[in-house]
């Protein structure tokens, strides 16, 4: 397997960047605690500011929603979730519109994923909390309640379960 690399020739961010995603083959979104978006194409390499995040919004975890969610539905592939220190779910149009901020957990919310289906998503935090959501930011149920804090979490592809770690243990839902 042969690896194409790409560098941005100058830093755009000017704080720490926190997380990354992509959102095709030649589209990438970073996010940083200088509370911009930026968007990277790799073919043209141009680089241009998506949006500005809330001066106390500090992002933790990105993730587009999968271009096959909600099979056919028009829009999908245009929404990705950020989660934010402050225990915030935001969800945001790929041109940059953001929704309204959701508090997903006390504490920080450390990790969000798009189900599989696009139609749900599932979030963890500093609170040890796994909470399911609707598609729109709507908590549907809290999946489990740890002792520690849950920093990464994954659908099955079925969208049936989901895996997430607490400490050096592994659960599936």
């Amino acid at each position: 397997m042969r690896f194409k690399t790409s560098n941005i020739k100058e830093a755009t961010h000017t704080e720490l960047v926190s997380c990354v995603g992509w959102a095709s083959p030649d589209d990438v979104y970073s996010a940083g605690d200088d509370h911009v978006i930026y968007r990277w194409n790799l073919v043209s390499a141009e680089t241009h500011k998506v949006t500005d995040l809330p001066d106390d919004f500090y992002p933790t975890d990105m993730h587009y929603l999968p271009r096959s969610g909600g099979a056919g539905k028009k829009g999908s592939g245009e929404t990705f979730l950020i989660t934010s220190a402050e225990g915030k779910l935001q969800l945001i149009g790929k041109g940059g519109r953001l929704e309204k901020p959701v508090e997903a957990h006390r504490g920080a919310c450390l990790t969000g994923r798009w189900s599989w289906d696009g139609a749900g998503i599932v979030t963890g935090g500093e609170d040890g909390a796994v909470k399911i959501w609707s598609r729109s930011g709507m908590l549907r149920s809290t999946l489990a309640t740890q002792s520690s804090p849950v920093y990464s979490l994954s659908w099955s592809p079925d969208s049936q379960q989901v895996l997430f770690s607490t400490g050096p243990n592994l659960t599936i839902k």
